[in-house]
């Protein structure tokens, strides 16, 4: 990631002085690890203290429609392998997908998400496999948040009749869909119970899911800051006796629970600290509310916090398993959870049953296998493992944080993996097992992270036209990459984007036209591309050469959308862990917006350079910069200084983490 000295320097010079600096580095893949400590694995429980193990039964597809179809094939194998009814939600509606759990309960049904405009296959052969003969949609018949008429015809055309459940708003759509589910089920001693969560925040909602389905108990939404009175009419009509509202006063406000007591009900908010503390509170609510031996902690759901798509589906198969959803991090297994779980082993182990089933929703992606490990191997038969020798947290949420996570020896230098080969702009697998990079043909190989057993994908292309940057998919089954497309058009190279799987067989082709596409960077569930274009037919095109834009293109090639006007460099885009935001550069500073588009905005530091990384809680970014220093030690008078600095996402800080010279 090495880039121009100077910020104002022209695209073409620019673009020159790269390729300058780029070849006459040292010719190593380095990896800069010094941000991290060495932490030392906690020491092992005694054989009186041993706790039961930990069964880690993941699901997790190549996209959230492959993610969700693997519950609902666990739900039909619970089910003893045939299903008359699913419940269909756009794969882009978290809203449709909290409001479908209880439904979907009541039916004995999975939730199964889809895209909006089409009916996979993969789906069609499930719903024919399991004999599904009825399928009830919750949600509108357009937009992105929809599921169309395409998939209704599709449908159709397999014979299975279909039911539509929606209304003008999520309020709305969530009393129709109560209504469908009929008598709510009592909760306990507590009796006919009601769930009701913020219709802006999803995590409460879908942690509310798995008990939700058990009981049935209706998901209705209300505005944060009032009870909905459509919402109020129904609890009376329908009987409700007991509502438990889910989050804070700073998800719903103090008024909607006022004015459900003056209904007369009984009101249990759960309202943690954090929203892993919420998920907690949920689970230990209805321990022992159900049947004999159902949510006694004896298994368990786990799913990312700040991304709803991986746990669309999870609810039904919770509910079947009477399992609660807790929430992690990626990277990270926070405190509540861990606490809980801890509390759940030594349950498991004094009742002599081997394991507690943690089962993990999406893939290494959404919540990595490291964190998990770290966590296994930290068990200390306490509830709060924190301060042990070993143990690296986070001030204000403590947290395990991954050992070692993608290099086998932490040091405060560069560690060089390819020490006999010239390569550039290397790349981690999800998996931390291997590395992407381009050699000094433009050839992308793949490595262990050792430097052994190199594949090489790509053949490389002889000259000074560049590929750039191949980079994993967060489900570490693909690799885009940006390549020259042998032809220039006005004195200019053209370059498309490319996606590859990642054992180097299926390579395709995303973009084509006269433009030169590159800088791709992949959402969080690897469904869409962001990257850079710079239109070369362009009547602009001579008059600023620097007027690139961000766009963003679907992982099939479909779908190309601006989502900058241009007319600067807009370069180097890189999404954030949750899929909120995108960061990228601009004549060389800093900007973060939304993934829409919208609210972008200056991350005020002095300098920045191309190509961002973004830290796994989305609150800072690291860059790379280099400058020309005079030194007379060096035989022309200037050495170069590589600087990775990480800047707050806020504004608030920077900081200078490792400088190097050349």
């Amino acid at each position: 990631m090495l880039v121009s000295a100077d910020p104002h320097t022209k695209s073409g010079s620019r673009r020159g002085t790269k390729a300058r600096i780029r070849r006459s580095a040292a010719a190593l893949i380095a990896v800069v690890v010094g941000m991290s400590s060495v932490l030392a694995m906690a020491t092992p429980a005694t054989a009186a203290q041993k706790p039961a193990d930990i069964d880690t039964p993941r699901y997790g597809g190549a996209d959230r429609y492959a993610t969700s179809l693997l519950v609902a094939e666990a739900v039909a194998t619970h089910a003893g392998g045939t299903l008359g009814t699913v419940v269909l939600v756009s794969g882009r509606s978290w809203t449709d997908a909290v409001l479908a759990a209880p439904l979907a309960g009541s039916l004995g049904a999975p939730v199964l998400a889809t895209p909006a405009d089409e009916l996979r296959p993969d789906a069609a052969s499930f719903l024919q496999r399991t004999g599904v003969s009825r399928a009830v949609i919750v949600g509108s018949d357009s937009g992105a948040g929809g599921v169309g008429a395409a998939v209704v015809s599709a449908l159709n055309a397999l014979g299975i009749s279909t039911l539509r459940i929606t209304r003008g708003d999520q309020y709305a759509t969530g009393i129709a869909v109560a209504s469908e589910v009929g008598t709510p089920g009592d909760m306990g001693d507590l009796g006919a119970t009601a769930i009701i969560a913020s219709g802006e925040v999803f995590a409460d909602a879908l942690v509310a899911g798995a008990f939700a389905a058990r009981g049935p108990h209706p998901v209705l939404l209300t505005p944060r800051n009032r009870l909905h009175q459509g919402v109020a009419d129904y609890l009376i009509r329908a009987g409700i006796e007991h509502v438990v509202v889910m989050g804070g006063t700073g998800a719903l406000h103090q008024p909607v629970e006022d004015s459900l007591k003056e209904l007369g009900l009984q009101v249990t908010r759960l309202a943690g600290t954090t929203r892993y503390d919420t998920a907690v509170k949920a689970a230990r609510l209805v321990v022992d509310r159900y049947a004999a031996n159902c949510f006694t902690t004896r298994r368990v759901g786990l799913a990312r916090a700040r991304v709803p798509f991986d746990s669309f589906s999870a609810a039904p198969l919770l509910a079947r398993l009477c399992a609660p959803l807790l929430l992690a991090d990626p990277l990270a297994i926070p405190a509540p959870t861990i606490e809980f779980l801890n509390q759940a082993r030594a349950s498991t182990a004094a009742r002599a049953l081997a394991a507690v089933e943690l089962r993990v929703f999406g893939g290494f992606a959404a919540i990595s296998q490291p964190a998990i490990n770290t966590y296994v191997a930290s068990f200390s038969g306490t509830a709060n493992p924190f301060g042990r020798a070993g143990l690296q947290t986070t001030a204000g949420d403590a947290r395990v944080q991954p050992q070692q996570l993608c290099v086998p020896d932490l040091s405060d230098q560069p560690m060089p993996v390819l020490g006999d080969k010239r390569a550039f702009d290397a790349d981690w697998s999800p998996d931390c097992s291997r590395v992407v990079f381009l050699d000094d043909k433009e050839a992308i190989w793949t490595a262990r992270i050792d430097g052994t057993e190199r594949i090489r994908l790509t053949a490389g292309y002889p000259g000074d036209e560049e590929d750039e940057a191949p980079v994993w998919s967060p489900d570490g089954t693909r690799i885009a990459f940006s390549r020259y497309a042998g032809r220039f058009y006005e004195g200019d190279s053209v370059k498309h984007l490319f996606v590859i799987n990642a054992d180097g067989t299926g390579e395709r082709q995303l973009t084509s036209g006269n433009f030169k596409d590159r800088s791709p960077t992949w959402s969080p569930q690897s469904d869409r591309i962001a990257f850079s274009r710079h239109n070369l037919e362009s009547p602009q095109h001579f008059q600023n050469y620097d007027d690139e834009y961000i766009a963003v293109i679907d992982a099939d090639g479909g779908d190309v959308t601006p989502l900058t006007r241009g007319g600067f460099a807009d370069r180097s885009p890189s999404w954030s862990p949750d899929g909120a935001r995108i960061a990228y550069g601009v004549n060389n500073k800093l900007w973060v917006m939304d993934s829409d588009g919208r609210n972008a905005r200056q991350v005020p530091v002095a300098h920045s350079a191309d190509g961002y990384s973004w830290s796994p809680d989305g609150s800072a970014i690291a860059y790379a910069t280099s400058r020309f220093v005079e030194d007379d030690t060096y035989s022309d008078g200037l050495r170069t200084d590589y600087t990775i600095s990480v800047a707050q996402v806020d504004g608030t800080s920077k900081a200078e983490v490792v400088r190097y010279s050349s």
